[in-house]
Formats: structure tokens, sequence, C-alpha cells
């Protein structure tokens, strides 16, 4: 139980100290940078982003130039790692790296899919929720992390983001990548994977402020108690659920629909963060009209203070 208490003492000091740090880096992400990086991604000239596509290809470079940008260092000497699907498709994830401030053998993984399903009957679903959300809050985590590092303030883990290439065609792009890793899979303390956080269409409660997390029983007790107190505060106004409207079956079930299960699958321990199922799901109505550029800037906030707790413990 004192062992207990001093933890929980611990984490609140420790918290007092990263708001401190933390606010500046916060300061850099607002609604119209958001807007306009969503935008692009879930564009027509995109052409519904589906693998092997064109389209597909502009908004992989597009990510690729933006990692570089951000002085992200290519992972494994390159910015692209492929995979073949099949015989006519192959799989490009965009993947790029923030070493730790301090020479460590461990890794958090943040991830977001970039595919989508493509044009159906010459009509391009453009697939803004699914997953452009989830790639723009990456490309910001990549900004701000990478500006952190620039001043001296961490991380404390190194950080790979990975847009994942495949995840229409059964993950493949995800999976390719857990069982090519460079270093043991131990060596993965966390894995983040962003899916689908833009709307505020399907509330868990009746605040559209909302957030759900999955897979937090994978995790290591003190990220858990990170989650518990994120869940707890009051800085980011949001109502964080830790299943899936309430359902165990469809926890298990939707939690194993996305990137983070090829990590789990392989013992790493992976938490999905998505604000779930909507009307305008892989339909050609799913655009950049739906978001709720509010809610999916505190989203990413929130997403942001989890890994840089995760990366300090």
């Amino acid at each position: 139980m004192k062992k207990f208490a001093l933890s929980i003492l611990f984490l609140l000091t420790a918290s007092l100290l990263f708001s401190q740090v933390l606010s500046k880096y916060e300061q850099k992400l607002y609604r119209g940078k958001q807007q306009e990086i969503l935008s692009h991604i879930a564009d027509d000239m995109a052409q519904g982003r589906a693998s092997g596509t064109i389209g597909k290809q502009a908004i992989e470079q597009y990510i690729v130039r933006r990692f570089r940008e951000y002085g992200l260092k290519p992972y494994n000497w390159h910015y692209i790692q492929s995979a073949r699907y099949n015989d006519s498709i192959i799989t490009r994830n965009v993947v790029g790296v923030i070493p730790a401030a301090v020479p460590t053998d461990k890794y958090v993984v943040i991830g977001a899919h970039y595919d989508h399903i493509g044009e159906i009957n010459g009509i391009i679903y453009n697939g803004a929720d699914d997953n452009a959300s989830g790639v723009t809050a990456l490309i910001n985590l990549a900004e701000m992390f990478s500006a952190m590092k620039k001043d001296g303030n961490g991380p404390g883990k190194n950080i790979i983001f990975v847009a994942f290439d495949g995840k229409e065609f059964n993950m493949c792009g995800s999976d390719h990548f857990v069982k090519n890793l460079p270093f043991p899979a131990r060596n993965i303390t966390c894995m983040v994977n962003m899916d689908m956080i833009g709307t505020d269409l399907e509330p868990v409660g009746f605040r559209r402020e909302y957030l759900i997390a999955l897979g937090e029983e994978r995790l290591d007790p003190k990220y858990r108690g990170i989650l518990g107190y994120l869940s707890r505060s009051k800085k980011y106004e949001m109502d964080l659920d830790l299943t899936y409207y309430g359902s165990k079956d469809f926890t298990r079930l939707f939690y194993r629909m996305s990137d983070q299960h090829s990590f789990a699958k392989a013992g790493i321990p992976a938490l999905l963060f998505t604000s779930g199922i909507h009307k305008h799901t892989y339909k050609p109505s799913d655009l950049p009209e739906i978001i709720n550029y509010d809610v999916l800037r505190k989203r990413t906030l929130l997403i942001f203070n989890f890994i840089f707790r995760v990366c300090e413990y």
C-alpha cells in the first residue's frame, strides 16, 4: 500500500513538471493547421488513397516531405518500407524516427494508416475520418516531438512514426512492419495507433468531447496509470472510455480491426485511440465537412500528453 501511494505521489509530482514542458509545444497545434493537413489528405486528387494507386502515392510523398521537414530520421536508411500484398499490389509504409535524447534501446511506436478504399463505380471515397484524421494527428505529433527534441526536452525513448499502408488489405503494412523489426519486439514498450479520431457523431455518453482507448489492459501498469490520470484531468475536457461502448464483445472485435492488432499478436503492448464507427464510415459522405476540428485538436493533445509521459517513464 505504501509503495502504491508513493507511486501515485511520484506521478502527481511528475505531472506538474510535465505540464509546464508540454504547454509550449501544445501551442503549435491549432485548428487551421489540422484542417489544412486533413483536407489535403482527403482531397479528390488522392482518389480515395487505395493501396497501389497514384493518388495514394501522392499522399505517401506528402507524408515523407513532412517527416523530412520536421527532421525525422529515415527508418533503416529509408522513409519507405515496401511489402508485397499480391502480384499486383505493393504496400508502402512511411516511417520516420526521432531518436531519444540519451541513447537507449527502448522504443515507442506511433501509427495511423493512410490508405483507404479508393474509387468504387467512379465514386471517390475520400476517407476524411477514416483515416485522414489519424494521419493528421500523426503528422502533428511528429512536429511537436521534433520541436521538443530540438529544444533538448526529450524524448526519453526513441519514437518511431509510421503511416501504415495496406490496412484495408488485412493490415498488410503493419503486419510486415512487425515481422521485420531490426531489433527485438520486447524493446517496444508501447505502440499507439490512431484510427478514426475526427468526429463527434457517436458519443459514449452525453458529451461530444470523448475518446475511446482500447487495449489498456495490455499496457504496463504505470502506463495504465497515465491513462487513468488523463481520464480524470480537466485540462482537455475529454471523456476517455476504455471499452467500445461498454460491450466486452465489441471491444474485442473492434480492437482486432486495426493496425495495433498486428503488434498485439507479437506480444507488444498496443493501444488504439478512436472515436468509433459512424454512419459515414466506408461511405462517400466521409468528407472533411463531418470533422469536428476542435475535438480533433483536444484528442491530439491528449494523445501527445500520453505519449510524452510514456516516453519519460
